[in-house]
């Protein structure tokens, strides 16, 4: 008797087999695309987050720890690339369970210092083929790290001094000029006098530097180093400067600004309120060319002071002054504006190419040589939220025993301190036009 064998039942199970294995392999193949997906994702919420953050950290002068601001801004971010974290930082939130941390002291090693957030997105991603096996989700987790620290011009610019012998910068008395957060750039030579001291990131002179009577410097000092360039000169281009018509005594703020224009407001006698969102334009037939001078406190918002012909200006009382730039309170980065940020805007150079300077007030019209900024804020403490633009003029202060808070950067051609108390906070309520922050991690 002759016993038959067939095989089609074999073919069957092994076909089954085969198929319950190619399933499997495209259900785990499935799972790891999600979860790829899912971190690309959560790369990009923290990536956000950590710029945003960062940025927010600039306005609060670099704080040592998380601030309810900082996580409120990354938070925005956050939501802007579609997933909403809980309501503080490091909380999850209970409808989709993404949870953001921000750190300023890095826990990823190698990276540490001042002017860093770290964020960390974090969420459960359901599963589709591991949940018939009890894994019903995995956690997805990215880590991104932004610096503010990436504008290595300094915050303090001091420009039109490069081969003149007189300094380019001077400090006496118990003149004190404070940037914690940024550094100090001179075109030419430094000289300190007195009790004068400089506290910042750094100073970096392009001539020579003398200390004279107990005058010191904190931070790195770096001396016959090569000259900087100007790093706002795109406001010496015309389309960034106003149109003036002295004949109707008009004039045209640039475009893209959305501001109004005023032409020699009130003969040049600042007082009380300025208007909003206005730019305020001065020139030479305004005082006799002395310029405009401030009277009493002055309050103003979204405005900019611009001196046409290299025209001197003077804030000589017990008043205060405080006033905030264009775009007050957001990042200028990626701004139409081209006066985002910039307080005191005097980018011409006159009639005075370089001129010869000298420490001490009363320089005078634009024939004078050179112009100056002159504050004299006496007892008073004055807060100024933008950047002082006059690569061509000097800046001179002086006080008794006040102090003068200046929340952007400063680019003039010399500089001038007698008895004065500067403090740059490192952006802690204005965003600069030349802040930078970029992610490193």
């Amino acid at each position: 008797m002759k016993i038959v064998r067939e095989e089609e039942g074999a073919t069957l199970v092994l076909v089954a087999l085969s198929m319950t294995v190619l399933l499997g392999f495209v259900g785990l193949a499935t799972d790891v695309g999600i979860l790829l997906r899912q971190r690309r994702i959560a790369q990009t919420v923290a990536d956000s987050a950590a710029l945003a953050g960062v940025t927010e950290s600039m306005y609060e002068g670099s704080p040592s720890s998380v601030t309810s601001g900082m996580y409120t801004a990354a938070s925005h971010d956050a939501t802007m690339n579609g997933f909403t974290p809980g309501s503080s930082n490091g909380a999850a939130n209970s409808a989709n369970g993404l949870t953001l941390t921000l750190r300023v002291a890095p826990t990823i090693s190698g990276y540490s210092g001042s002017g860093l957030v770290q964020a960390t997105a974090s969420f459960a991603t359901p599963t589709i083929f591991m949940n018939l096996f009890g894994i019903h989700s995995l956690n997805v987790a990215s880590t991104a790290i932004a610096s503010n620290l990436l504008n290595s011009d300094g915050c303090f610019n001091v420009q039109n001094g490069e081969g003149l012998a007189n300094p380019a910068a001077t400090m006496g008395g118990s003149s004190q000029l404070f940037g914690q957060n940024c550094g100090v750039t001179i075109n030419g030579n430094l000289s300190m006098g007195g009790s004068s001291n400089i506290n910042a990131k750094f100073v970096t002179a392009s001539g020579t530097i003398t200390n004279g009577g107990s005058s010191s410097i904190t931070g790195p000092v770096s001396q016959n180093a090569p000259p900087t360039s100007d790093p706002l000169s795109k406001l010496q281009q015309t389309a960034n400067q106003p149109q003036i018509d002295t004949t109707a005594k008009t004039c045209t703020a640039p475009s893209g600004t959305g501001m109004s224009c005023i032409y020699n407001f009130n003969s040049g006698n600042l007082s009380g309120t300025l208007q909003s969102n206005t730019m305020y334009v001065f020139d030479k037939n305004v005082n006799g060319g002395n310029g405009p001078s401030i009277t009493g406190s002055v309050t103003g918002s979204n405005v900019t002071i611009y001196l046409a012909d290299n025209i001197p200006f003077s804030f000589a009382n017990n008043g205060n002054l405080n006033l905030t730039p264009p775009g007050y309170g957001h990042p200028c980065a990626g701004s139409l504006n081209p006066l985002c940020g910039v307080l005191f805007d005097a980018p011409s150079d006159g009639a005075n190419g370089k001129g010869t300077y000298t420490c001490s007030h009363g320089k005078g019209n634009n024939y004078g040589n050179p112009a100056e900024i002159y504050f004299d804020f006496g007892s008073s403490t004055s807060d100024l939220e933008g950047v002082i633009y006059a690569p061509y003029m000097q800046l001179f202060v002086q006080d008794q025993g006040a102090s003068t808070k200046l929340a952007n950067d400063v680019i003039i051609g010399n500089f001038c301190s007698q008895a004065a108390t500067l403090k740059i906070q490192g952006y802690d309520s204005s965003d600069s036009p030349l802040a930078r922050v970029g992610l490193i991690y």
